[in-house]
């Protein structure tokens, strides 16, 4: 391959949304004709030796059109796209220079945690990147969730205009029944995703209300959970159908459901969402967490976790009703995120000037944003110290 349009920068050991994210933008961009450089790197975000890479994203290399760069003295391409700043802010082994006519970091996970501590500092993270590649990249968030958070380091940082939402192929999420087909058999709610306790609630009755709403007559399968821990704390899961992650394909697991409810602890920021959007493609009527509405509006239902009952039992009341929304659903989900509309994105992107305005709202003032920076940094140093002399 010669000089390659796009090249993808990314730890290959993140798993979960981003690596899907990464991927379906990889696959949209081949559809479009494009050369793609993957250069895989180390980041110090990872610790733990258990920690491995995601075959999937691996495996992109054996497809035409892309290929695995190894860290040369220079890269030179059209397009580069950071994924994930936790890669960044945290240190990578590789030093590799790259020259392109546009940067972009992916924002697929918040500045800012559920409790309002900082978990990473974009401003670092952009002093890092370009000391390790030689560029500065435009900051692309994946919703307007993480809009809001990156604004509070406006003008220290530009943004680019438009958010880069997470992109799917429609054919590929194609249901094969419909939900609440029969009344002869219980219907069954579930939820995947990650097994990362701070995907589910704190607390045990919420852990259990949105998914085996006492006496009721629902079955309860999950894909990726954190049973034993959730047990530990006082979640009764007796009765569900516990899956590790990706154990089954994900579109044959909802096929399974017939509601996805979703519902997470108050330390986590949900980003975007993108189990959220598999399941409205594959028609399955979606009771969320309240928080998630800034991000999907009417497209599903929201409510506390223990109002989920009532809205399992309403979707099952109706089926008809239910079942036309599903699909009015997804017809407008399809239309949103869809792939084909990539090189019309990607055009938009390398035209774009990028925006420094904190106008549209910011999570925190410059004073308080300040405040978290030193913070962050004390807690970074003394962690330093303390493996230091470990």
């Amino acid at each position: 391959m010669g000089k390659p349009d796009i090249v993808v920068v990314t730890d290959p050991r993140f798993s979960g949304g981003t690596a899907s994210a990464l991927i379906a933008d990889v696959m949209a961009f081949r559809a479009g004709g494009a050369r793609i450089g993957l250069l895989p790197v180390t980041s110090g975000f990872f610790t733990g030796a258990s920690e491995t890479a995601n075959d999937q994203v691996l495996g992109l290399g054996d497809l035409d059109g892309v290929t695995v760069l190894a860290p040369t003295s220079e890269i030179r391409t059209g397009t580069v796209f950071f994924h994930h700043p936790l890669t960044f802010f945290h240190g990578i082994t590789e030093h590799v220079k790259i020259t392109a006519q546009t940067s972009v970091i992916v924002a697929h996970h918040p500045p800012f945690r559920g409790d309002g501590s900082l978990e990473y500092d974009p401003v670092t993270t952009n002093r890092l990147i370009a000391r390790t590649f030689g560029v500065t990249p435009q900051w692309a968030p994946v919703s307007g969730v993480i809009r809001r958070h990156l604004r509070s380091f406006a003008p220290l940082i530009r943004m680019t205009s438009q958010d880069w939402v997470n992109i799917f192929d429609p054919t590929h999420w194609q249901s094969k029944r419909p939900v609440f087909e029969t009344t002869a058999h219980r219907p069954t709610v579930g939820r995947h995703g990650r097994a990362d306790l701070l995907k589910w609630p704190d607390r045990p009755e919420d852990v259990t209300a949105p998914l085996s709403p006492q006496g009721s007559e629902w079955n309860t399968r999950v894909m990726g959970c954190p049973a034993q821990t959730l047990t530990e704390a006082g979640a009764d899961l007796t009765g569900w159908t516990v899956l590790d992650f990706n154990e089954e394909p994900v579109d044959e697991f909802l096929d399974s459901l017939d509601v996805f409810s979703y519902f997470y602890s108050d330390r986590w920021v949900e980003a975007f969402g993108r189990t959220m959007v598999e399941a409205m493609l594959m028609e399955r009527p979606c009771v969320l967490d309240s928080r998630l509405k800034e991000t999907f509006g009417d497209l599903a239902q929201y409510c506390a976790p223990s109002g989920a009952p009532a809205l399992l039992e309403a979707l099952r009341q109706n089926p008809e009703n239910t079942r036309s929304r599903a699909k009015e659903v997804r017809g407008l989900v399809a239309a949103q995120y869809s792939g084909v509309a990539m090189p019309r994105r990607l055009k938009q992107l390398q035209d774009d000037p990028g925006t420094v305005s904190r106008e549209g709202g910011v999570l925190a003032s410059p004073l308080i944003t300040l405040r978290k920076t030193v913070g962050l940094s004390r807690r970074l140093k003394a962690r330093h110290t303390r493996q230091l002399r470990g």
